[in-house]
């Protein structure tokens, strides 16, 4: 009887099912988190650009200022920096939390985290395949006493 042996397959199969599925559900997490994260910085990075292009927008105006917290960018035809610079340090002042290289960092992590849990919905999709196949080929050989031939 192949009993035993399609048991211990069955039961090997579902061990690795519980695994994989447990590191699915890591990677998920993951997945989850860092997605919060990269829209955050994707947000601040909207904002960031928006107040850039502010100083743009006023540079070499003689009726516009732009003043913030005491810093001035540009103030009716007066400024004490060059345009680019006057764009990133106002940028920089409006939009604080906005980090280019946390947004590349983010984006990497986001496309491994995504990448390893579509390897892992995988797996855990093929063992269960498997583990079902292994059941039901379980049962049938169970209730087989092979005594007629």
């Amino acid at each position: 009887m192949a009993t035993a042996g399609l048991l211990a397959q069955y039961m090997s199969i579902k061990s690795q099912l519980s695994y994989y599925e447990l590191q699915d559900t890591r990677w998920n997490d993951l997945a989850t988190a860092m997605s919060k994260k990269l829209s955050e910085q994707e947000s601040a990075q909207g904002k960031w650009e928006d107040a850039s292009g502010k100083v743009d927008d006023v540079w070499g105006q003689e009726s516009s200022s732009l003043i913030y917290k005491g810093v001035t960018y540009w103030n009716k035809g007066y400024h004490t920096m060059s345009q680019s610079q006057a764009a990133t340090m106002y940028a920089n002042a409006k939009v604080p939390k906005f980090d280019s290289d946390k947004l590349d960092e983010y984006t990497d992590l986001d496309m491994e985290y995504s990448t390893m849990v579509a390897m892992y919905d995988t797996l855990v999709e093929e063992l269960q395949a498997m583990a079902d196949g292994t059941k039901e080929q379980l049962s049938t050989e169970a209730q087989d006493t092979h005594l007629i031939q």
